[in-house]
């Protein structure tokens, strides 16, 4: 117990002092943002051609817009998405229905289990004084997330990077099939881009076909 005790300690330590850093560390680059990004291009147009360290800047200011665009996407769904919870356990008349709310808005971020992390603590919350609220309050998670899932999410998500709800459907199941969580999470964004390096492409080579 002693040996177990100590370990999960300094594996929770490490993992607190592995984000102490890691946050202080996203400070200072997002501070000098400008300055690395100046000297990254700098670097660029010396070891690249002209006309291929620019089509590479602008496919790195691509990905962060895209990037940009789909974290305020994911933000404002997991918003509409704790406002919808609200208002049904309101309805409801559920305990805490502004934790459970916020609980279910925070873990809608995270992709695939994010729905299923929520629901737990919020039939937890529920159970232990109505088990029979508590079963209903999961379905209605559940049903919410639903929801979410094939409609709200898709449509948000391909409003703000350029997708079509079925295209951002399709590359959320090939990105958690081939890279598990952290192929959901970025799927959508990757998606965007190279929907735009391959129109960038089209065009290019019907303009070049054109002059033929």
């Amino acid at each position: 117990i002693i040996n177990k005790t100590v370990t999960q300690v300094i594996s929770i330590t490490s993992y607190l002092i592995n984000f102490i850093l890691g946050s202080i560390i996203s400070i200072y680059i997002l501070k000098d943002k400008e300055y690395f990004m100046r000297n990254f291009n700098n670097l660029l147009y010396a070891i690249l051609p002209v006309g291929r360290a620019k089509w590479t800047i602008g496919i790195i200011e691509e990905v962060r817009e895209t990037f940009l665009k789909f974290f305020v996407g994911k933000l404002l769904d997991s918003l509409i998405i704790g406002i919808l919870c609200l208002v049904g356990c309101l309805i409801m008349r559920v305990r805490y229905a502004l934790l459970i709310s916020l609980i279910v808005g925070v873990t809608n971020m995270i992709p695939y289990f994010g729905p299923f992390i929520g629901m737990i603590p919020s039939a937890l919350i529920t159970v232990f004084y109505s088990p029979f609220k508590a079963l209903w309050v999961t379905i209605f998670i559940f049903l919410l997330q639903q929801f979410d899932g094939l409609y709200l999410g898709p449509k948000i998500l391909g409003i703000q990077v350029g997708l079509r709800p079925f295209w951002v459907i399709l590359s959320i199941l090939i990105g958690g099939g081939f890279f598990g969580i952290w192929g959901m999470l970025f799927a959508v964004p990757i998606a965007s881009v190279i929907r735009t390096i391959l129109g960038k492409f089209i065009v290019k080579k019907h303009k070049q076909k054109a002059v033929i």
